[in-house]
């Protein structure tokens, strides 16, 4: 029979030859190991920590940068909603003169026809400024998905003129919510080490009925 080639070896060998088993890990192995899992957990935590602490400036920035945004849209919309407060004031003046200066029975019908024509438009200008009215104050008090639809428009403005700043900002926030969940993950681990450390009820009470 030829002899076997173990690949990589380099050398020869019997099949027969007894294979090498590796001793099974001891509890001094197992403790090495959790010990340097918990070393890498406190190492990133610790990064995380750092990135957050750098961070704080981002979070100042950008929320000073929308709350003068949140701002300047609260001004706008109250120019807007006054502006048209006062439009459909005059629109009503005008209507009512309209109506004042409807023709007689002797009037021709061609001036009646133009009358409820000029009537009518007026009529259609007023309801849409009307509408336009509660469109407007549907953004300053309406509520969006997860803050005022007023907030939520600042908000995509000041996102999109700054789109350095806002993605800055979400990268700070994904790194909170990553070191939130790594602590949530060290507790859970320490109460799972502190569990596995401390006697069973029946242990006790095993231990306790022994005779002294």
């Amino acid at each position: 029979m030829k002899p076997l080639i173990l690949p990589g070896s380099g050398t020869k060998s019997r099949a027969t030859q007894p294979t090498r088993v590796s001793a099974p890990a001891t509890l001094g192995d197992a403790a090495e190991d959790t010990g340097a899992d918990l070393l890498e957990t406190a190492w990133v935590a610790e990064i995380e920590q750092q990135a957050l602490l750098g961070a704080a400036p981002v979070e100042q920035t950008y929320q000073a940068a929308l709350a003068s945004y949140v701002e300047a849209k609260h001004d706008q919309v109250e120019r807007l909603e006054d502006r048209l407060e006062t439009m459909i004031e005059q629109q009503e003046a005008r209507l009512q003169q309209t109506q004042a200066s409807a023709p007689g029975w002797l009037s021709l019908p061609g001036s009646k026809r133009a009358w409820q024509a000029r009537q009518a438009q007026q009529q259609a200008r007023l309801q849409t400024l009307h509408a336009r009215l509660e469109a407007v104050r549907e953004i300053k008090e309406g509520m969006g998905l997860h803050s005022p639809k007023i907030e939520e428009l600042a908000t995509r403005k000041m996102r999109a003129e700054n789109p350095e700043l806002a993605a800055d900002w979400k990268a700070m926030r994904e790194a909170a919510r990553r070191h939130e969940l790594l602590m949530r993950k060290q507790e859970q681990e320490r109460k799972q080490s502190q569990a596995r450390g401390r006697p069973g009820r029946s242990q006790t009470l095993g231990l306790a009925d022994r005779p002294a």
